[in-house]
């Protein structure tokens, strides 16, 4: 689970956006195949197995997505992290 952290905080943002642009979103006509998969599943209509497995595949760019998202908000604004890094401008105290 490490690994796979470090690899989604080492890869860019633009590389998640390309994912969900292709892969997320594909087939774009008549609608993204994923609104269609989502709506069948608030209706009760998604039952098939090769259906589940479709909204997964489908869903898989977006949970990325959304997970580097949450990591860089939460290094960016964490206080934990913030305490660690030296300010922008500054240098360490040489003593």
């Amino acid at each position: 689970m490490n690994k796979f952290i470090a690899w989604v905080d080492r890869t860019p943002v633009w590389l998640f956006v390309v994912f969900v642009a292709t892969l997320g979103l594909s087939p774009w006509v008549p609608e993204p195949h994923i609104a269609e998969k989502i709506r069948w599943l608030f209706q009760g209509e998604l039952t098939r197995p090769l259906d589940i497995f479709d909204l997964l595949l489908h869903a898989v760019p977006w949970l990325l997505l959304g997970l580097k998202l949450s990591r860089e908000v939460w290094h960016e604004y964490s206080p934990r992290f913030r305490a660690t890094e030296p300010e922008k401008g500054t240098e360490p105290e040489k003593g």
